[in-house]
C-alpha cells in the first residue's frame, strides 16, 4: 500500500477514547507507534497530590462489562486467529476472565494501529512480564510472527524487592515492523563502545593516528573486522543504561508509570525518519510527544484524560523553549478520515473460501479484510489448502 497523506496536523492531542481516534486516522500514514498501555495490574493508578500531574489517574482493571460486543464481532470477522486466541485464554481462565477482557481491549486497538502504519512503519508495545507472553501472541496474529523483530528488556535499579522470588526489575518492549522493509537506523541511537583495555571478542589496539580500535575475527570466514571505539554501536536488546525515574528527577511529573525521555528518544531516533510522524495512543504525561518534538518529528498523542493536554503544554514549554502552547492542537472528538476510497475499514466483503482437498467444504462469511481471514484459516489448519473463491463488496 502506498503511503497516504495524514489527515491529522502535527502537534495534535486528542482527549478521547483512543479506539475511536485511531479509527478516524487515514490508513498507512504513520511512521512509528509507541504505546504504553495499562499492564493489567488490576488496580487504579493515581498521581500524588502536589505533583504537576495531580488529578491524573487511570484504571488498570478490565471486566467483561467493559468489553463491547462489536469489538469481539470485528475481531472474529477480521482476525479470526485472535478470536481463537481469546477463546483459548477464556477457557484457561474460567470465570475470572481478567486476561481475556484485557487482551480483547488491546487487540481491537492493535488492529487499528496496524492499519494506520505505513508499510515501512513499526510498532513498539511497552509492557511487563504480567502480560508480555499473551501480548506477543496477539501481535503475532496482527502483524505476522515473521515481522517480530525484538523483545527488548529494559532493566532498572529501583523497585522489585522481594524475599520470596528474584527481584523484578525490568519491563518488556515488543518491537514489530509492519513489513520486512520497515525503517530502522540503529546507529542513530548508538551507544558508546566498551573502551577497556581487554576484550573477549578480539584485540584492542591504537592505530597510527592514535585512534583506539578493536579487531574481531569471524570464525567461519577468517575475516578480520575493525571497529573504532570512539564510534557508537547499535544497542543490544537489553537496555540497562536508562534508569526509571525517581521523585527527585527534574523531568518527573508525578504521573503514574511515567517513562524517561531517554527511553523514548532511543526508540524514535532508530525507528522514524526526520520529520516522520510518531503516534502514541496512550500518551499519558506526553513523554513521547516531548521526545518527538526534541528530535524534529511530527507527533500525535491520544489520552482519555484532559490532564495530558495540561502536561504536554507544561513539558514542551520547559523542554522546547521556542514552542508555545498555542501551537498545540487539542480536540475532544475523533477525526474524520479523508481516504474512504482507499481501504476503508467500514467496507465489508462477502467471501467464499474453499478447500480443494475436501470437495464441498466451504467457509462463507463477511469481513473487511478477506486476505487476513484466509490467512487465519490457513494458520489454524496448515494441512488444508484453503483458497479464496469469491469476494464481493
Amino acid at each position: 500500500m502506498n503511503p497516504a497523506k495524514s489527515n491529522i496536523a502535527n502537534r495534535t492531542l486528542f482527549c478521547h477514547d483512543n479506539l475511536e481516534v485511531l479509527r478516524g486516522i487515514n490508513s498507512a500514514c504513520i511512521d512509528l507507534i509507541y504505546l504504553d498501555p495499562p499492564f493489567n495490574k488490576k488496580k487504579t493508578f493515581t498521581a500524588p497530590i502536589g505533583s504537576s500531574a495531580e488529578g491524573a489517574e487511570f484504571s488498570d482493571i478490565f471486566r467483561e462489562k467493559d468489553i463491547k460486543e462489536d469489538w469481539l464481532k470485528d475481531i472474529k470477522e477480521d482476525h479470526y486467529s485472535i478470536h481463537e486466541l481469546l477463546s483459548a485464554v477464556k477457557n484457561i481462565e474460567g470465570k475470572k476472565s481478567y486476561n481475556f477482557c484485557y487482551l480483547a481491549y488491546i487487540a481491537i486497538r492493535l488492529m487499528e494501529c496496524h492499519r494506520v502504519l505505513k508499510d515501512t512503519g513499526s510498532l513498539y508495545l511497552h509492557c511487563d512480564p504480567t502480560m508480555s507472553h499473551y501480548l506477543k501472541l496477539v501481535l503475532d496474529c496482527v502483524f505476522g510472527e515473521e515481522n517480530f523483530q525484538n523483545e527488548v528488556i529494559w532493566g532498572y535499579n529501583v523497585g522489585g524487592k522481594s524475599k520470596k522470588r528474584w527481584a523484578r526489575k525490568h519491563d518488556v518492549i515488543l518491537f514489530y515492523g509492519k513489513k520486512s522493509d520497515f525503517y530502522f537506523d540503529g546507529i542513530k541511537a548508538g551507544i558508546q563502545r566498551d573502551t577497556g583495555t581487554k576484550s573477549r571478542g578480539g584485540k584492542i589496539g591504537v592505530d597510527s593516528e592514535g585512534k583506539r580500535y578493536q579487531d574481531k575475527i569471524v570464525r567461519k570466514t577468517g575475516k578480520v573486522y575493525r571497529y573504532y571505539l570512539n564510534e557508537p554501536k547499535i544497542p543490544e536488546d537489553w537496555w540497562f543504561g536508562i534508569n526509571s525515574l525517581q521523585s527527585g528527577d527534574t523531568e518527573r511529573t508525578g504521573y503514574p508509570t511515567q517513562k524517561p525521555l531517554a527511553l523514548l528518544e532511543r526508540i524514535i531516533k532508530a525507528s522514524s525518519p526526520q520529520d516522520g510522524i510518531v503516534l502514541d495512543p496512550f500518551c499519558g504525561c506526553a513523554t513521547t510527544c516531548v521526545a518527538s518534538e526534541k528530535l524534529n518529528r511530527q507527533w500525535i498523542g491520544i489520552d482519555v484524560s484532559v490532564k495530558a493536554y495540561e502536561l504536554v503544554k507544561i513539558r514542551l514549554e520547559k523542554e522546547v523553549k521556542s514552542l508555545f502552547a498555542q501551537n498545540i492542537g487539542f480536540y475532544t472528538s475523533p477525526p474524520d478520515r479523508t481516504d474512504q476510497g482507499v481501504d476503508y475499514l467500514s467496507e465489508k466483503y462477502v467471501y467464499i473460501i474453499s478447500n480443494p482437498q475436501y470437495e464441498g467444504e466451504y467457509k462463507v462469511g463477511i469481513a473487511s479484510n478477506v486476505k487476513s481471514r484466509l490467512n487465519s484459516y490457513q494458520t489454524a489448519d496448515p494441512e488444508r489448502s484453503y483458497k479464496l473463491e469469491y469476494a464481493h463488496l
